[in-house]
Parts: C-alpha cells; structure tokens; sequence
C-alpha cells in the first residue's frame, strides 16, 4: 500500500521515548547501518529485511532529501525471500532419491541422508530463481510521535517493529482498542472503569477467558520477596508491562462492540455525533464481517450497498456474533471520510480522503497525511463518545437493552431510549 497515492491500509504504532533534538544526522547513519542486504543464493540465510526508500525497493542511496519531508521520516521496509516451489523440490527430490539409490545399490535412504539432499536441491534451485521482494511504506510523523505502517500483516508488524527499535533505540505500541481508550483523555472515574471492563451480555451469553487475578490484589508470600531492592523494580516492572499488555488482548472486545454501537445508534437515533464540538453522521456501509466470541472461525460476512439494513445481519446478531471488520462512513460539515476498520485491532483499510491537488510532492504529501491526521482525530474523537456511554451506567441501563430489543425486532422501552438519546439532536440524515 502506498502513502502517497491511492486508499490507505495501514496500522498505527505509537512510539515510546522521544528522538534526539537534532535527528537528520544520527538517524541517516542508522538508517544506513541497517539498510537492506541482499541475499546470498549460497547462504544459509532464507530471508532478508531492511530499509529501503520509500517507493524505491532497489534504491539503497539513503539521502535527506529522499528520507526527510517536513516532520516526517520516509522509509520503506524491504524483505526478500526466497521461496522455492515445494512442487518442484519433491519432483526433483524423487529424481535424485531414486539415482542415488541405484548407484548404492540400496533400498531406502536414511533420513538424514533424505535432508541432505533435499538442502542440496533447495541450494541449487535458488541460484535459478529470484527471491519474492516486498517493500511496505514506512511514515514518522517526529512531533506526534507515531508510525504509520502500510500493512496489517501481523508478521510484517512484528518484523518492522524490531527492525525499527534495533537501528533508532526506541520501542513501538501497536493500537488496539485499549491504548486507543487510554489516549481519549476520559476522566479518571472512566478510567478506573475501563480498568475492570469486561465483555457486554447483550444477547447469547459467551465464554470469556477469565482475567488472571492481578498481583496487586494479592500480599506476596515470603518466598517472592526479591533479595535485592534492584531486583524489586526491575519485577515491578516487568509485571506493570505484563499487566498492560494483558489488558490490550483482553479488552480487544471492546473494537467490535465499537462498531455494534455504531451501528445500532444509526438504527435507534436520527441524531448525530458530537465529536470535537462538530455534528458528524456515522454509519456502516459496504461490508460487515461477523465472528463468534467463542470460535473465531464462526465468521459471517454480509456485504452490499447498505449491509447493516439486511436481515442476515441481524441474525449473525442475535446468534452472538459480534461485527469485527466494516467499512465505516463519517460525514461532518466539513468533509467526508470513508475508512475500513479492523476493529479488534483498530487497523484501518481501504481508507479514502480527499485528494490533495498540488504540483509539489513534497508539499503534496504533507498535506495528504494532514488529511490522514484529520480522519484518526475524527475516528478516536468517535471511539471517545462510544467510551462515555460503554464505561457508564447508561450502558447497562441503556445500551444494552435497547441493543437486545433491536435485535430481536422488537420496539425499545421509551425510558430506555430517553436514556440513550443524546442532549442535542440534529436534523442532517446521513441520505443529504
């Protein structure tokens, strides 16, 4: 995907530490010190990652002007692999099995002897095929302090991310529904809140994974104590990273239920959003896949113009399935976005802002991803008012109900939907 041009389907990672004041010097040598490295056909090696220039796989000259524009460092992140077509080694590997056993004069290889040939064969089919290039678009924005990565791979973020902290010393968060909610500046009594969090039982009842009791919640027993005081902090630390990273993966439920609330609000109100003092209309559109809490291969996948308006998506519902993927619509006054989410991980795809008319690239680009900023704060400004209502009473005495009467085709209480309804309702539809 490119950052550039095009829709964006990208993740955010969010940088921990701050740069060095002056970053043009240190960072060029870095980034030159782990810049791609080719493969060698008679190397061991399989695969090689590194950076390269952005939209450039095979142009390893790092200069300013090339990796600066603005604020932001341009990089592209280059991996090669050879990938030999298993067809083709066991063809081969039937071939040399057999001569080799006619010139033995033996019946069967040992299995050693079988692996050695197979390497051998795998060695010299790589000197006969050029190794798969790929090469993700890399945007650091230095004052807000985050990564855009064109790609959702898991395995490419996983790469990235320890290829980015090896060459500038600085660590990435990728974004989840938690960090998105730690970030949205909730008062500390929704904070407190967000800390005990636990999935909504809106309909079909779901096996949830226990939390594991936090350690705070519990005195040491004599033989935890750490001899040292040295050994005490760095225990604590690493228990405060373990708890934060446990509550990433279990409150990724709170992405789905993001798009359900979004989705039932268009259903139960004709109100719009309230999102930085700006009315913006909100809905689904295109697409919604649905996937069973309890068996992610349970996945239902509703597609069409209007997707959410379908009977079958209301069923996936009412069977206890919970939306994780759509293509979400924000009309403000201004502008209009168009942007996939990935809910459980909060990665956005297929992405659609306006585009940007200016003859200079440079000024092109920062314009474009001013564009990009403008729809994560509308985005995260939305996931802000869906926290106010999830981590407050009026969820359960609210939400919850009104959600479960929609669902089933019935009429929600009026008391119930008095409680739901925002203080200021609008008259835009989401058809102007």
């Amino acid at each position: 995907m490119s950052a550039r041009r095009g829709s964006l389907t990208l993740s955010r990672l969010f940088v921990r530490g701050k740069p060095p004041t002056d970053v043009r010097k240190p960072f060029l040598a870095a980034i030159r010190l782990r810049a791609f490295q080719p493969l060698d056909p008679d190397g061991e090696a399989s695969e090689s990652s590194g950076w390269c220039v952005l939209d450039r796989p095979f142009d390893l000259e790092f200069e300013p002007d090339k990796v600066f524009e603005d604020r932001f460092v341009l990089l592209g992140f280059r991996t090669d692999r050879f990938r030999v077509p298993p067809a083709m080694v066991r063809a081969q590997l039937a071939d040399e099995e057999a001569r080799l056993l006619s010139r033995l004069n033996r019946d069967r290889l040992s299995r050693n002897e079988r692996l050695e040939l197979k390497d051998k064969i795998v060695l010299r089919l790589r000197k006969k095929l050029a190794p798969a290039t790929r090469s993700t678009d890399v945007v650091w924005d230095l004052d807000a302090g985050v990564v855009l990565f064109f790609s959702h791979s898991r395995r490419g973020i996983a790469d990235f991310s320890a290829h980015f902290e090896r060459t500038f010393k600085l660590e990435l968060e990728e974004d989840s529904p938690y960090l998105a909610a730690v970030r949205a500046g909730l008062p500390r009594a929704l904070l407190r809140e967000l800390d005990r969090v636990e999935p909504s039982r809106i309909l079909a009842p779901a096996k949830v994974e226990p939390r594991h009791a936090r350690d705070e919640d519990r005195a040491p027993e004599d033989d935890e104590q750490p001899d040292e005081a040295g050994e005490a902090s760095d225990e604590g630390e690493d228990e405060e990273q373990d708890e934060a990273l446990q509550r990433i993966e279990t409150t990724r439920f709170l992405g789905p239920e993001f798009l359900l609330w979004i989705w039932t609000r268009g259903e139960l109100s004709t109100a719009s959003v309230q999102v930085a003092g700006e009315d913006v209309d909100v809905w689904l559109d295109r697409q919604i896949a649905f996937e069973s809490p309890i068996d992610r291969n349970e996945r239902v996948s509703v597609r069409g113009m209007a997707p959410a308006d379908g009977e079958e998506a209301r069923e996936a519902v009412r069977a206890g399935k919970l939306p994780v993927l759509s293509q979400i619509v924000l009309r403000g006054t201004s502008r209009e976005f168009v942007c996939g989410l990935n809910a459980p991980r909060f990665g956005i795809s297929g992405a659609k802002v306006p585009v940007v008319l200016k003859e200079d690239p440079g000024e092109a680009f920062v314009d474009r991803m001013a564009l990009c900023e403008e729809l994560f704060q509308v985005l995260d400004g939305l996931y802000r008012v869906f926290l106010e209502a999830r981590l407050s009473e009026v969820w359960s005495s609210g939400w919850t109900p009104a959600i479960a009467a929609w669902a089933k085709g019935e009429s929600a209480p009026t008391a119930v939907l008095q409680r739901i309804a925002p203080p200021k309702r609008s008259q835009r539809r989401r058809d102007q």
